[in-house]
């Protein structure tokens, strides 16, 4: 067993431009957020390579309150005008609009010439994905996991994936990875940690398109159980959003 000294210099560090970060834009901005996602993705990392690693895993448990509690507060949803439809609560389906879909986002989708990969087993995920990186994904109707094999940075994930990024093509949105009934059980970004034998998965439920409600945080762990064959359930963390 690994045992690292209480203040690891990982969560030293992460500390140290917190509050710096803290000191210039605020305690609860998107940039503290941001650096919290962060330090637990990092310490994930370090917990699918050391499982004994209690300082670590400590840490993590404090970070998925702390962030819960942000996500909670923090209004990070898209305010525009929802083009989404929740037609079962509990267990959750939501529809976005046909036309506004087709109108909008068809042509875009179209232009890729790409489509969401279906990932059925920890073995594809980790075949189609890269790890420690951030992608979006959806549960569609089905229970299927759909993710976008582009990957996205973690910046991004908690400020919002800008338009004019410079990998080229379109903006791709989440109602692009269920075109066919454009109908999901719930929707977000997640990161892939550790290895095949071993997964661990981040996820959240960030998703201004479709909005899922809380209750699909349980979705999100179920299917990511099954897909990955996870027994243990403190290896997926799963951030909600507030309810619309």
């Amino acid at each position: 067993m690994t045992l690292l000294p209480a203040q690891h210099p990982l969560i030293t560090r992460y500390a140290e431009i917190r509050e710096a970060t803290a000191a210039r834009y605020g305690p609860t901005s998107q940039a503290v957020v941001f650096l919290l996602y962060e330090e637990l993705v990092s310490l994930r990392a370090v917990l699918a390579q050391d499982r004994d690693c209690p300082v670590a895993a400590r840490r993590v448990r404090e970070l998925a309150a702390d962030i819960q509690s942000r996500f909670d507060d923090s209004g990070l949803r898209d305010t525009a005008r929802p083009h989404h439809v929740l037609l079962c609560a509990d267990p959750p389906l939501i529809a976005y609009d046909r036309d506004v879909f087709d109108r909008q986002y068809l042509a875009a989708l179209r232009a890729t010439g790409r489509s969401a990969r279906t990932i059925r087993s920890a073995a594809e995920a980790f075949a189609e994905l890269s790890t420690a990186v951030s992608y979006i994904y959806a549960i569609d109707d089905l229970g299927s996991l759909r993710v976008w094999p582009e990957p996205f940075t973690l910046a991004e994930l908690v400020f919002g994936r800008a338009l004019d990024r410079p990998v080229p093509g379109p903006r791709i949105v989440h109602p692009m990875l269920v075109p066919e009934r454009l109908r999901v059980r719930a929707a977000g970004e997640m990161v892939l940690l550790g290895t095949p034998g071993s997964p661990v998965v981040v996820g959240n439920l960030k998703s201004g398109h479709f909005r899922p409600p809380p209750q699909s945080g349980a979705v999100f762990r179920s299917v990511i159980r099954e897909v990955f064959a996870i027994t243990d359930d403190a290896d997926i963390d799963v951030f909600t959003m507030p309810a619309s």
